[in-house]
Protein backbone atom coordinates (compact mmCIF):
# COMPACT_ATOMS: atom_id res chain seq x y z
CA UNK A 1 0.00 0.00 0.00
CA UNK A 2 2.61 2.51 -1.13
CA UNK A 3 1.49 6.09 -1.62
CA UNK A 4 2.68 7.66 -4.87
CA UNK A 5 3.06 11.41 -5.10
CA UNK A 6 1.93 11.43 -8.72
CA UNK A 7 1.18 14.49 -10.83
CA UNK A 8 -0.67 17.56 -9.60
CA UNK A 9 -3.74 16.51 -11.60
CA UNK A 10 -3.66 12.99 -10.17
CA UNK A 11 -3.52 14.10 -6.57
CA UNK A 12 -6.09 16.84 -7.00
CA UNK A 13 -8.48 14.37 -8.66
CA UNK A 14 -8.21 11.82 -5.87
CA UNK A 15 -8.60 14.41 -3.13
CA UNK A 16 -11.60 15.91 -4.90
CA UNK A 17 -13.35 12.56 -4.47
CA UNK A 18 -12.80 12.88 -0.74
CA UNK A 19 -14.18 16.42 -0.63
CA UNK A 20 -17.40 15.17 0.92
CA UNK A 21 -15.40 14.19 3.98
CA UNK A 22 -14.34 17.81 4.44
CA UNK A 23 -17.94 18.94 4.90
CA UNK A 24 -19.21 19.29 8.48
CA UNK A 25 -20.47 15.80 9.25
CA UNK A 26 -22.36 17.14 12.24
CA UNK A 27 -24.88 18.78 9.92
CA UNK A 28 -25.68 15.41 8.37
CA UNK A 29 -25.63 13.20 11.44
CA UNK A 30 -27.20 15.44 14.04
CA UNK A 31 -24.01 15.18 16.09
CA UNK A 32 -23.67 18.19 18.34
CA UNK A 33 -20.53 17.17 20.22
CA UNK A 34 -18.60 20.29 19.37
CA UNK A 35 -19.26 19.99 15.65
CA UNK A 36 -17.10 16.90 15.28
CA UNK A 37 -16.05 16.06 11.75
CA UNK A 38 -16.29 12.29 11.50
CA UNK A 39 -16.88 10.46 8.23
CA UNK A 40 -20.21 8.62 8.08
CA UNK A 41 -20.62 5.10 6.70
CA UNK A 42 -22.69 6.47 3.80
CA UNK A 43 -19.94 8.94 2.89
CA UNK A 44 -17.25 6.28 3.02
CA UNK A 45 -19.27 3.79 0.97
CA UNK A 46 -20.01 6.45 -1.64
CA UNK A 47 -16.35 7.42 -1.87
CA UNK A 48 -15.27 3.77 -2.01
CA UNK A 49 -17.68 3.08 -4.86
CA UNK A 50 -16.28 5.94 -6.92
CA UNK A 51 -12.69 4.94 -6.20
CA UNK A 52 -13.33 1.32 -7.20
CA UNK A 53 -14.88 2.31 -10.53
CA UNK A 54 -12.03 4.61 -11.57
CA UNK A 55 -11.05 3.88 -15.18
CA UNK A 56 -9.36 5.67 -18.02
CA UNK A 57 -6.61 7.30 -15.94
CA UNK A 58 -2.87 6.78 -15.65
CA UNK A 59 -1.24 3.97 -13.69
CA UNK A 60 -0.26 6.52 -11.03
CA UNK A 61 -3.87 7.64 -10.53
CA UNK A 62 -5.09 4.06 -10.37
CA UNK A 63 -2.43 3.22 -7.78
CA UNK A 64 -3.42 6.20 -5.62
CA UNK A 65 -7.11 5.34 -5.80
CA UNK A 66 -6.34 1.69 -5.00
CA UNK A 67 -4.46 2.74 -1.86
CA UNK A 68 -7.22 5.12 -0.76
CA UNK A 69 -9.86 2.45 -1.37
CA UNK A 70 -7.92 -0.05 0.73
CA UNK A 71 -7.81 2.34 3.69
CA UNK A 72 -11.55 3.01 3.46
CA UNK A 73 -12.45 -0.65 2.99
CA UNK A 74 -10.57 -1.51 6.17
CA UNK A 75 -12.44 1.19 8.09
CA UNK A 76 -15.81 -0.08 6.91
CA UNK A 77 -15.01 -3.67 7.88
CA UNK A 78 -13.04 -3.22 11.11
CA UNK A 79 -14.28 0.13 12.36
CA UNK A 80 -12.21 2.98 13.74
CA UNK A 81 -11.30 1.81 17.23
CA UNK A 82 -8.09 0.13 18.34
CA UNK A 83 -6.86 -1.09 21.72
CA UNK A 84 -5.57 1.89 23.69
CA UNK A 85 -7.83 4.50 22.08
CA UNK A 86 -9.48 6.81 24.58
CA UNK A 87 -13.18 7.67 24.71
CA UNK A 88 -14.41 10.54 26.85
CA UNK A 89 -17.97 9.61 27.78
CA UNK A 90 -20.39 12.09 29.36
CA UNK A 91 -23.78 10.97 30.64
CA UNK A 92 -25.34 13.90 32.53
CA UNK A 93 -26.63 12.81 35.91
CA UNK A 94 -24.61 9.58 35.89
CA UNK A 95 -21.22 10.02 37.57
CA UNK A 96 -20.24 6.37 37.07
CA UNK A 97 -20.47 6.59 33.29
CA UNK A 98 -19.05 10.11 33.02
CA UNK A 99 -15.34 9.42 32.65
CA UNK A 100 -12.50 8.70 30.24
CA UNK A 101 -12.35 5.06 29.16
CA UNK A 102 -9.60 3.20 27.32
CA UNK A 103 -10.45 0.62 24.66
CA UNK A 104 -9.63 -2.77 26.17
CA UNK A 105 -8.30 -5.94 24.48
CA UNK A 106 -10.87 -7.40 22.14
CA UNK A 107 -11.80 -3.83 21.21
CA UNK A 108 -14.21 -3.60 24.10
CA UNK A 109 -15.39 -0.64 26.14
CA UNK A 110 -15.56 -1.79 29.75
CA UNK A 111 -18.23 0.27 31.48
CA UNK A 112 -19.08 0.29 35.20
CA UNK A 113 -22.39 -1.14 36.37
CA UNK A 114 -23.49 -2.24 32.88
CA UNK A 115 -22.20 -4.89 30.41
CA UNK A 116 -19.21 -4.27 28.16
CA UNK A 117 -19.73 -2.58 24.81
CA UNK A 118 -18.13 -4.07 21.63
CA UNK A 119 -16.46 -1.56 19.31
CA UNK A 120 -15.25 -3.75 16.43
CA UNK A 121 -16.75 -2.60 13.13
CA UNK A 122 -18.02 0.68 14.59
CA UNK A 123 -17.12 4.05 13.05
CA UNK A 124 -16.48 7.16 15.14
CA UNK A 125 -19.52 8.81 13.59
CA UNK A 126 -21.67 5.88 14.82
CA UNK A 127 -20.35 5.71 18.37
CA UNK A 128 -22.64 8.22 20.06
CA UNK A 129 -25.92 6.73 18.88
CA UNK A 130 -24.73 3.18 19.46
CA UNK A 131 -23.62 3.98 23.00
CA UNK A 132 -26.86 5.84 23.67
CA UNK A 133 -28.83 2.74 22.66
CA UNK A 134 -26.60 0.52 24.84
CA UNK A 135 -26.83 2.74 27.92
CA UNK A 136 -30.56 3.16 27.27
CA UNK A 137 -31.08 -0.53 27.96
CA UNK A 138 -30.15 0.07 31.60
CA UNK A 139 -30.94 3.74 32.21
CA UNK A 140 -34.05 5.61 31.12
CA UNK A 141 -33.72 8.16 28.30
CA UNK A 142 -30.00 8.91 28.80
CA UNK A 143 -28.20 11.81 27.18
CA UNK A 144 -24.85 10.64 25.83
CA UNK A 145 -21.92 12.69 24.57
CA UNK A 146 -18.60 11.31 23.37
CA UNK A 147 -15.19 12.50 22.24
CA UNK A 148 -12.74 10.02 20.73
CA UNK A 149 -8.94 10.14 20.80
CA UNK A 150 -6.27 8.09 19.10
CA UNK A 151 -2.64 7.41 20.00
CA UNK A 152 -0.23 8.44 17.25
CA UNK A 153 3.55 8.37 17.15
CA UNK A 154 5.38 11.44 15.86
CA UNK A 155 9.12 11.14 15.19
CA UNK A 156 11.78 13.39 13.78
CA UNK A 157 12.22 17.14 13.76
CA UNK A 158 9.41 18.15 16.12
CA UNK A 159 9.40 19.71 19.57
CA UNK A 160 8.03 16.66 21.38
CA UNK A 161 8.70 13.39 19.51
CA UNK A 162 7.02 10.24 20.78
CA UNK A 163 3.48 8.97 21.35
CA UNK A 164 0.64 11.47 21.63
CA UNK A 165 -3.06 11.05 22.34
CA UNK A 166 -4.99 13.44 20.07
CA UNK A 167 -8.65 13.86 19.20
CA UNK A 168 -9.65 12.27 15.91
CA UNK A 169 -11.51 15.39 14.72
CA UNK A 170 -8.35 17.49 15.04
CA UNK A 171 -6.96 18.94 11.83
CA UNK A 172 -3.63 17.49 10.79
CA UNK A 173 -1.73 20.83 10.86
CA UNK A 174 -3.13 21.56 14.34
CA UNK A 175 -2.02 18.12 15.51
CA UNK A 176 1.55 18.82 14.36
CA UNK A 177 1.46 22.14 16.21
CA UNK A 178 0.16 20.46 19.37
CA UNK A 179 3.23 18.21 19.61
CA UNK A 180 5.54 21.19 19.27
CA UNK A 181 6.09 23.16 16.09
CA UNK A 182 8.39 21.36 13.63
CA UNK A 183 12.00 22.44 14.08
CA UNK A 184 13.74 24.78 11.64
CA UNK A 185 15.70 21.78 10.40
CA UNK A 186 12.48 19.93 9.44
CA UNK A 187 11.87 19.14 5.79
CA UNK A 188 8.13 19.78 5.61
CA UNK A 189 7.91 18.59 2.00
CA UNK A 190 9.14 15.11 2.95
CA UNK A 191 6.70 14.33 5.78
CA UNK A 192 5.24 10.84 5.50
CA UNK A 193 2.76 8.73 7.43
CA UNK A 194 3.35 5.00 7.86
CA UNK A 195 1.22 2.12 9.07
CA UNK A 196 3.54 -0.68 9.97
CA UNK A 197 6.05 -0.94 7.14
CA UNK A 198 3.75 0.66 4.57
CA UNK A 199 3.66 4.37 3.68
CA UNK A 200 0.02 5.45 3.47
CA UNK A 201 0.51 9.21 2.97
CA UNK A 202 3.38 11.20 1.49
CA UNK A 203 4.33 13.46 -1.37
CA UNK A 204 1.93 15.93 -2.93
CA UNK A 205 -1.13 14.10 -1.61
CA UNK A 206 -0.03 14.73 1.98
CA UNK A 207 1.01 18.31 1.22
CA UNK A 208 -2.46 18.97 -0.22
CA UNK A 209 -4.09 17.43 2.85
CA UNK A 210 -1.95 19.73 5.02
CA UNK A 211 -2.96 22.81 3.05
CA UNK A 212 -6.63 21.85 3.10
CA UNK A 213 -6.50 21.21 6.84
CA UNK A 214 -8.06 17.75 6.65
CA UNK A 215 -8.80 16.08 9.98
CA UNK A 216 -7.18 12.87 11.18
CA UNK A 217 -10.51 11.13 10.66
CA UNK A 218 -10.79 12.41 7.09
CA UNK A 219 -7.29 11.07 6.40
CA UNK A 220 -8.34 7.61 7.66
CA UNK A 221 -5.70 7.64 10.40
CA UNK A 222 -5.93 5.22 13.30
CA UNK A 223 -4.05 4.29 16.47
CA UNK A 224 -0.43 3.29 15.95
CA UNK A 225 0.16 5.25 12.74
CA UNK A 226 3.60 6.85 12.57
CA UNK A 227 4.16 10.42 11.36
CA UNK A 228 7.75 11.00 10.31
CA UNK A 229 9.09 14.56 10.00
CA UNK A 230 12.58 14.16 8.51
CA UNK A 231 15.45 16.61 8.73
CA UNK A 232 16.64 18.62 5.78
CA UNK A 233 19.49 17.07 3.87
CA UNK A 234 22.97 18.58 3.91
CA UNK A 235 22.29 19.83 0.41
CA UNK A 236 19.20 21.71 1.63
CA UNK A 237 21.13 23.25 4.51
CA UNK A 238 24.05 24.13 2.24
CA UNK A 239 21.66 25.89 -0.11
CA UNK A 240 20.21 27.83 2.79
CA UNK A 241 23.69 28.87 3.94
CA UNK A 242 24.58 29.99 0.42
CA UNK A 243 21.46 32.14 0.39
CA UNK A 244 22.54 33.79 3.64
CA UNK A 245 26.04 34.24 2.21
CA UNK A 246 24.66 36.32 -0.66
CA UNK A 247 21.92 38.05 1.30
CA UNK A 248 24.13 39.41 4.10
CA UNK A 249 26.32 41.61 1.82
CA UNK A 250 23.17 42.73 0.00
CA UNK A 251 21.49 43.73 3.25
CA UNK A 252 24.60 45.66 4.31
CA UNK A 253 24.63 47.49 1.01
CA UNK A 254 20.98 48.42 1.35
CA UNK A 255 21.52 49.64 4.91
CA UNK A 256 24.30 51.97 3.69
CA UNK A 257 22.03 53.45 1.05
CA UNK A 258 19.27 54.23 3.56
Amino acid sequence: MKRFAGSRFSVAWVLSLAASLAAPVSAQTGDTDGGLMYATRAQLMDLLGRLETTTGYSDVVREITKDEAELIRYRLEEGDFEIGDQIVLTVPGNTALTATFTVAPGRLLLLPEIPEFPLRGLLRSELREALKAHVGKYYRDPQVFVTTSIRLRVDGEVGQPGFHVVTADQRFPDMLASVGQPERTANMEKIRIKRGKETIWDGEALQTALIEGRTLDQMNLRAGDLIEVPAQSRRDIAGLLRSFYYLIPLSLAVSRIF
